[in-house]
């Protein structure tokens, strides 16, 4: 059995802030989800006219001045479709990781040492940002949402530190 389209729930999921046209949906995920789920403008625009046509959403077209926007926002039976996803199972996810690819095909230590290094920085470097976004999101009025947001950030946290210590480990295990 095929799985459902999951880009269909991170945009109805956006629209539940508000109204959004596709460039604030794809800007709004640049600065949250992209953590972890990534959309591209190919798959954001089309779903959006795919939401709409199904009722999901709702699309107005805006001016502002001279410059025309179309804006969306969710229905109710967008709204049903999107709680309904929301309680369902996850399902089991296999991610796709290109430093584990290159680890699996790596031929000799050297090699792997310098690829655990590259990832160490980019790993790293990831860890900081996750940690302003962290400063960011405290200093926001105390929500019901602040409070799960923080919880999915600090899931990101805690795997990247733990993948800091396993990357450190590994390099000098090797030296």
């Amino acid at each position: 059995m095929r799985s459902a389209n999951k880009t269909r729930y991170a945009i109805l999921g956006m629209l539940l802030d508000g109204p959004c046209t596709g460039y604030e949906i794809k800007s709004l995920m640049g600065r949250s989800t992209a953590y972890f789920w990534r959309e591209s403008d190919s798959t954001i625009y089309p779903m959006l006219k795919v939401l709409a046509a199904e009722g999901k959403a709702l699309s107005e077209i805006v001016y502002v001045g001279k410059k025309k926007k179309e804006v969306f926002s969710i229905t109710e039976t967008g709204r049903a479709e999107f709680k309904t996803w929301l309680e369902s199972p996850t399902g089991l996810e296999i991610s796709r990781n290109e430093f584990l690819l290159k680890l699996f095909f790596v031929t000799d230590h050297e090699e792997m040492v310098q690829l655990f290094r590259e990832r160490l920085e980019k790993i790293e470097k990831t860890y900081e940002e996750y940690r302003k976004i962290e400063e960011r999101i405290e200093s926001l009025t105390d929500s019901p949402r602040k409070a799960i947001r923080l919880k999915a950030l600090k899931y990101g946290i805690a795997a990247t530190a733990m993948e800091i210590q396993w990357l450190k480990e590994g390099i000098k295990e090797e030296e």
